[in-house]
């Protein structure tokens, strides 16, 4: 696997660039990101809480070629669009996306607007093929890894892991959608990480899977952010953290930081104060921050048991509190949950829709794939031509070689 890329991701990547770009077109540098796994801590990185997420072994890969004659840069995303499309990174000052449409063009020129305002060099010339194996919706955040490799390749000096994650998390925001920064920091670093939302930082961990397997299973919706509801939780969020600084305390910057035994006296002094929407939405920040507070525990003691059922738990708040999740994924959830061997189950990712995120025995990995495939996956088939029940490694962080 030259540069942590298989052979065939190079070979389509290499073989896009040449159809679109001439016979001559060979990749000089790479650019790698990985999608992630987020393993507890649903919707609580932009609300300041704590986020339990992994690297996994997919990847967007970019390769730039040889400048050729034409002026700008010109891309094309095999897995998207046969096409290539051209950039004149100068048209990307101040760039913010007019229209419901995200892709790679959204995505860059977004990261080239973030660039600009930073003052930092960028490409301005350069013919770009790009692909990957970290499904489309499905749940492993491929827009995070996209906008991390693209922002590698984009820039023209080496940027410090921080200035990736902003660039990265920038481009989204401009190009539509709010999301936080945990999925850009894991594509970043690499392995396992415990992700801070109230200041973006985050730190290694190495935990000991020994029998014990992650998987992802697709549950044939799909969903993308930028259209779902997860703008609307992003301002229920907003809404409830200003009613509670302005009515309980003004010290509090984040839901995420607000303590089980501080919403509990909320509840009691304030019961009138969030109506039982937004409520709810508190409710889940609140104990899905203590859930990853646990998870570390469970975690560091390899207590797989234990961290599974706390995954079940996020997953039904997820579902009942916050709303966010879809009812043919609560399904697949309840039959995951049935499987022996299935330790924990939840919805992962932005919501309504995707996957469901298993932990399991590595020894049940195939009598649980076979279930489903006689089961859920037959009774709601997919159009998408991939397999539907994916165990992940851990794997390396972004990099440009």
């Amino acid at each position: 696997m030259a540069n942590g890329i298989d052979h065939d991701l190079r070979q389509r990547i290499s073989e896009r660039g040449q159809v679109s770009f001439g016979s001559g077109w060979a990749p000089e540098l790479w650019a790698i990101a990985p999608g992630r796994l987020e393993l507890l801590g649903n919707h609580v990185d932009y609300n300041g809480g704590l986020v339990l997420a992994g690297a996994v072994d997919r990847i967007v890969a970019v390769a730039i070629g040889r400048d050729g004659a034409t002026d700008g840069v010109s891309i094309v995303a095999g897995d998207v669009s046969p096409d290539a499309f051209q950039l004149d990174p100068e048209s990307a000052m101040d760039w913010r996306n007019p229209g419901p449409e995200t892709g790679p063009r959204e995505y860059s020129l977004g990261i080239l607007a973030a660039l600009l305002e930073r003052g930092i060099p960028i490409r301005r010339q350069g013919q770009l093929s790009l692909a990957g194996n970290v499904p489309l919706g499905f749940g492993m955040s491929s827009s995070a890894g996209l906008c991390v490799s693209l922002t590698l390749a984009l820039a023209e000096e080496e940027l410090e892991p921080a200035d990736i994650v902003a660039i990265a998390q920038e481009a989204e925001h401009r190009a539509g959608s709010p999301v936080g920064a945990m999925d850009q920091s894991a594509s970043v670093a690499g392995g396992v990480i415990l992700f801070d939302g109230s200041d973006t930082s985050f730190r290694r961990l190495d935990p000991d899977l020994g029998d014990h397997v992650f998987a992802v299973a697709d549950s044939g919706v799909h969903h993308a952010i930028g259209t779902s509801a997860y703008p609307r939780r992003v301002d229920e969020s907003r809404r409830a953290l200003a009613l509670l600084q302005e009515h309980v305390t003004p010290r509090f910057q984040s839901l995420g930081e607000v303590e089980p035994d501080q919403w509990t006296a909320i509840q009691r002094d304030h019961p009138t104060l969030l109506d039982d929407v937004l409520a709810r939405r508190v409710e889940h920040v609140v104990s899905e921050v203590e859930r990853v507070r646990q998870g570390v525990i469970a975690l560091d003691a390899a207590d797989w048991e234990r961290f599974g059922a706390l995954m079940t738990a996020s997953g039904r708040s997820s579902a009942a509190n916050y709303e966010i999740s879809h009812p043919r994924v609560e399904r697949l959830v309840g039959d995951l949950l049935a499987l022996p061997g299935v330790l924990g189950a939840r919805m992962m990712g932005g919501g309504e829709g995707g996957p469901a995120l298993a932990l399991l025995r590595r020894d049940a990995v195939a009598s649980v794939g076979d279930a489903l495939g006689n089961g859920y996956f037959r009774e709601f088939p997919s159009s998408e031509a991939r397999d539907r029940f994916q165990v992940c490694v851990f794997g390396e962080g972004a990099r440009r070689r």
